[in-house]
C-alpha cells in the first residue's frame, strides 16, 4: 500500500508549512522559486538536509507536488505524475451519516487553503484533481473562492469534487456556471424512492434538498457524474432506479455504478450490506442496460472484472487508485489483469465473493 502522508525523521530549519517539488541534479530551472527535494541515488536532500522517513523504502517520485508540515514532521503528496489518485481530503466533517461511509465523520478540517492554491498552481496543465471529505461544500464560499483563484493561475486544471448537493442554492448558480468547463460535481443517489434515499444517507429531506440540488447544477450547466453504491438496502429497487435515471438524468456526463468498500461504516453488519453480484447479478444487469440504452454514459467502479458478468465487463473501469490496490494471489494467471480494477488492499476473500477466478481467454 502507498502511503500518501509520509513521516520523516530528520530536522528541517522552517517552522511554517511550505509547498515543494521533488527534482533531481538535472533540474532544468523550471519553478525556480519552488523549494526542492533532490533525488539522487536513492537519497533524498533538502537545504544540505539528508531527509530520513520512518518508514523503510519510501519512494518519492520525480515531479511529485509536496506539502510539507515541519512540526508535525510530516509530508503530504499532494500531486503523483502518472496517477489519477490525487485528492484534497478537504473535512471530515459531514451532514449525512451514510450506512456504508468509508470515511466516517469525524470533527476535523484540512483547511490549507493558500498551501493548496499554491500547490494547484505547479500541477501540469490537463492534470486532474479530487476533492473529497466529508463534505466539501460545508465551506462552499471558501471552495468556490478556491477554485476560481486555481483556475485564473492554471485555466487547464481540471477538478473533480465529491459532494451531497445538499448545500447549493438558486444564489450559486453564477458560480457553479463560471466552473462548469473545469469541474466534475460527483453526486450520490441511491434511489428513486426518497424515505429508502434518506435511510442509506441517515437525514430526513436528504432525497428532497438532493433534487433541488440537481436543479441548480442543471441550471448552470454544470458536469455531474452521477453515483450510486449497491447496497443490500437499495439492491431489490436498482431496475426502477435506473428508469428513474433514464427519465431524468439524460443531462449528466455519466453513472457511476460502484461496489461497496469494506472500511468504515460498511464493515459494521457488511454481511448485510455487501452485495454478490458473482450470485445475484440480474438487478445490476437491467439497470446497466437500461441506462445503456437510454444513452447514459454508464461504468462500474470498484467491481474486479470476474465479479461481473461477461456482458456488463465491458462497462467496469480501473477505478480503484493504485494506492489502495490490490491483485489476489489466483489473479496471477488471469487473461484480463491488466484491465481490472483489482481489489480494495482491505479486501478480505472469505468475506466477499462466492465465484472469482482467472479469466482464461
Amino acid at each position: 500500500m502507498i502511503d500518501l502522508s509520509v513521516k520523516y525523521l530528520c530536522e528541517i530549519e522552517r517552522s511554517d508549512p511550505f509547498v515543494c517539488i521533488v527534482g533531481d541534479e538535472t533540474e532544468d530551472g523550471r519553478h525556480s522559486n519552488v523549494p526542492k527535494i533532490i533525488k539522487t541515488s536513492g537519497f533524498y536532500e533538502f537545504e544540505q538536509t539528508k531527509l530520513k522517513f520512518e518508514k523503510s523504502g519510501t519512494n518519492l517520485d520525480l515531479g511529485e507536488i509536496l506539502i510539507i508540515f515541519p512540526q508535525q514532521k510530516l509530508i503530504q503528496r499532494f500531486y503523483r505524475p502518472n496517477t489519477l489518485g490525487n485528492t484534497i481530503l478537504l473535512t471530515e466533517q459531514c451532514d449525512q451519516i451514510c450506512t456504508m461511509c468509508s470515511q466516517p465523520p469525524k470533527r476535523k478540517d484540512y483547511l490549507h487553503w493558500d498551501l493548496y492554491l499554491k500547490a494547484a498552481s505547479l500541477v501540469p496543465d490537463g492534470a486532474i484533481l479530487g476533492i473529497s471529505g466529508g463534505e466539501p461544500t460545508l465551506y462552499k464560499s471558501e471552495l468556490f473562492q478556491f477554485l476560481l483563484d486555481c483556475l485564473e493561475l492554471n485555466e487547464h486544471l481540471q477538478f473533480n469534487i465529491l459532494t451531497n448537493a445538499q448545500h447549493f442554492e438558486h444564489d450559486d448558480i453564477t458560480k457553479l456556471s463560471k466552473l462548469n468547463k473545469n469541474v466534475l460535481w460527483g453526486v450520490p443517489i441511491y434511489s428513486d424512492e426518497p424515505s429508502e434515499h434518506d435511510n442509506i444517507v441517515g437525514k430526513d429531506y436528504a432525497f428532497k434538498n438532493l433534487l433541488k440540488g440537481f436543479n441548480y447544477l442543471l441550471q448552470s450547466g454544470s458536469r455531474v457524474e452521477l453515483r450510486t453504491v449497491l447496497l443490500q438496502q437499495n439492491y431489490h429497487s436498482f431496475p426502477k432506479l435506473s428508469k428513474f435515471v433514464a427519465r431524468y438524468f439524460t443531462w449528466i456526463e455519466k453513472w457511476a455504478i460502484m461496489q461497496l468498500e469494506p472500511m468504515g461504516y460498511a464493515k459494521i453488519d457488511w454481511s448485510l450490506k455487501f452485495v454478490d453480484t458473482t450470485l445475484s447479478p440480474e438487478n445490476l444487469e437491467q439497470a446497466v442496460l437500461t441506462s445503456h440504452a437510454s444513452g447514459i454514459h454508464t461504468q462500474l467502479y470498484n467491481f474486479p472484472l470476474c465479479s461481473l458478468p461477461e456482458n456488463l465487463r465491458k462497462y467496469s473501469v480501473k477505478s480503484i487508485s493504485d494506492w489502495k490496490q490490490k491483485f489476489l494471489p489466483t489473479c496471477e494467471p488471469c487473461y484480463a489483469k491488466s484491465l481490472c480494477c483489482g481489489f480494495f488492499e482491505w479486501y478480505e476473500r472469505q468475506e466477499g465473493y462466492s465465484n472469482i477466478g482467472p479469466i482464461k481467454t
